[in-house]
């Protein structure tokens, strides 16, 4: 699956040339001129990588860092801006930027900036692990199994990979619309939302010691659910 880069930038031209650039090296690309754009695009799919200018137009860009960092705290940011004072970056940094670069740039400095911070990623991925434990419950993902103290847990096929999405992006929200496209495809299921939801419900009463007060896999409203691993 290709990766998914969100570059955000007032400038026309500095994201025609990147989205080409990063394109042509197999990523994944939606471009943004503003904050409002970028908040629409992330509220549909949440990315693997936002690349943030800091002077936008109307907004700090550093405002939506640091509420992308209270939602999805492990979601890598690259900062993108003019300024090069080391207050900046130190501001940045203390947002939660995970690494910075100074305008004008080479494409392919940011390239390998990119791949740096996604393999970084990747290395703390729940699916480093043959099994997780999550609260009570330990997930056997190579088995498919789950173990609920000593009960094991039946999943149905759709509920399994609900499941592993989820597990896949623990501690990031994931989206409605991205559960529907990784689940269903293309696929035209009649009122997929309700759908959903209805797997989400079954899922909360097969894992959460209270599916009414569900600890593991909580609703954030207005974007979609967020795995829990502690």
């Amino acid at each position: 699956m290709k990766k998914r880069i969100l570059v955000v930038d007032d400038d026309p031209d500095i994201l025609k040339v990147v989205s080409a650039f990063l394109e042509l090296e197999g990523f994944e690309v939606k471009t943004a001129l503003n904050l409002k754009e970028a908040k629409t695009i992330y509220s549909k799919e949440i990315p693997d990588l936002v690349i943030l200018d800091i002077m936008l137009p109307e907004e700090n860009g550093l405002d939506w860092l640091r509420e992308l960092k209270l939602v999805n705290p492990s979601l890598p940011v690259l900062l993108l801006t003019a300024k090069s004072s080391v207050s900046d970056k130190v501001l940045g940094f203390e947002l939660g930027a995970d690494d910075y670069l100074t305008k004008p740039f080479e494409p392919l400095e940011l390239l390998a900036r990119c791949k740096a911070l996604l393999r970084k990623k990747e290395m703390f991925s729940p699916f480093q692990e043959r099994k997780i434990k999550i609260r009570n419950l330990i997930i056997d993902l190579e088995g498919k199994r789950i173990f609920k103290g000593e009960k094991e847990v039946k999943l149905t096929p759709t509920e399994w990979k609900i499941l592993t999405l989820l597990i896949k992006k623990a501690d990031e929200v994931v989206s409605r619309e991205e559960l529907r496209k990784e689940i269903w495809q293309h696929k035209r299921v009649y009122d997929w939302s309700r759908v959903l939801d209805v797997h989400i419900k079954h899922l909360r009463e097969k894992l959460e010691d209270d599916p009414a007060d569900p600890k593991i896999i909580t609703t954030v409203h207005g974007f979609g659910y967020l795995l829990k691993r502690t």
